[in-house]
């Protein structure tokens, strides 16, 4: 007699919603994974500090230096201390004080810096009719500092445009001539020959060079009444 196969058991059903699970199914095991450590930070070495250096002390002037009507510990400029510096007048005018020379640094300039120059003209006791010098203050400077090596021979003062009814200009014309010593010049000018002025207004171009062939140039208006 042959065997038969026994029928294919047919899958359960669910009931409405639900699924069953399979019974021999087991559930998937979670390995644990060891965590990682940081791996630790390397110090740096610390950076070498540099030395302090000591404090430097001001070489102390002598006492002759310190201003009198101040503390004691404050310093002041060797020129400024001990009062104003001694002046001497100069010849022959007792009211103009001439400076010191000494006082007035003279710097190294470059040759090629030009000299600057400023004049200002004032008929002074020069009037109409009359032949009395009239004044023209002359400013040199090079640089910003004043030039105060100059003498009569570096100026040369030329008049230009003469006034109608003027017998005579007073080009070159120069009878004082004053240094002061703090690169101001006192210039006196007067007609040629003892003319007289004329009432009007007189242009002068004024010219100046220095002993290391420096020059400058400038104009000044006189007026005459």
């Amino acid at each position: 007699m042959a065997k038969t196969s026994a029928p294919a058991k047919k899958p359960l059903k669910a009931p409405l919603g639900k699924s069953i699970a399979n019974p021999k199914a087991r559930p998937p095991v979670l390995l644990k994974t060891p965590a990682k450590k940081p791996a630790p930070i390397a110090k740096r070495p610390p950076l070498p500090t540099k030395p302090t250096p000591a404090p430097k002390t001001l070489p102390q002037l002598p006492n002759a230096h310190i201003h009198p009507t101040r503390d004691t510990s404050s310093q002041v400029d060797p020129l400024l201390a001990g009062g104003p510096p001694n002046m001497k007048l100069a010849s022959g005018h007792d009211r103009d004080a001439q400076l010191p020379t000494t006082l007035v640094p003279k710097p190294l300039l470059p040759a090629a810096v030009p000299l600057t120059v400023h004049a200002q003209a004032v008929p002074g006791a020069a009037h109409h009719g009359n032949s009395q010098p009239a004044n023209i203050l002359v400013l040199v400077s090079c640089g910003g500092w004043p030039v105060v090596d100059l003498s009569e021979d570096h100026f040369s003062i030329m008049e230009h445009f003469e006034v109608p009814g003027q017998t005579a200009p007073f080009s070159n014309n120069i009878v004082s001539f004053r240094n002061n010593g703090s690169g101001a010049y006192l210039i006196q000018v007067r007609p040629i020959g003892g003319a007289h002025w004329v009432s009007g207004q007189y242009l002068a171009q004024i010219l100046v060079f220095s002993p290391d062939e420096r020059h400058g140039q400038t104009s000044a208006k006189l007026i005459v009444r």
